[in-house]
């Protein structure tokens, strides 16, 4: 009996430590992250959830919705990132594809740009 008790010992501790390992971890690399501003009004067809950024990297999650009066396949989420003193810093484009009518998808972008104050977010025919 006190073998069983030993062994549950050791599970739970060595459970209790990859669970607390993970969330450390998860803290670290999310902690440094500040949320940056819109500029513009968003296109209708975007919803934007969380738009974040570190001293030299950030990233924009988002949902995308396909209607019937305008498809969006084919076409490119263009997302323009800006320093405090409005300089273009980052430009990312995100193809949309396989996205069926009145579907909607989620998306993210990721850009390496210091210090990253504001984005804008379009809808665009090409990537130039």
């Amino acid at each position: 009996m006190t073998d069983l008790k030993k062994d549950i010992k050791i599970v739970l501790l060595v459970v209790g430590g990859y669970i607390l390992t993970n969330f450390l971890i998860f803290v670290g690399f999310n902690a440094n992250y500040k949320a940056i501003e819109l500029k513009s009004e968003l296109p209708s067809v975007i919803k934007i959830e969380k738009a974040e950024a570190t001293k030299v990297q950030g990233r924009v999650y988002g949902k995308i919705s396909n209607t019937e009066e305008n498809d969006l396949n084919g076409k490119y989420i263009k997302v323009v990132v800006f320093n405090d003193k409005n300089e273009n810093i980052a430009t990312e484009y995100l193809k949309i594809e396989n996205l069926e009518k009145h579907e909607e998808k989620l998306f993210r972008a990721t850009f390496n740009a210091e210090k990253a104050k504001s984005y804008t977010i379009d809808i665009v025919e090409t990537n130039e």
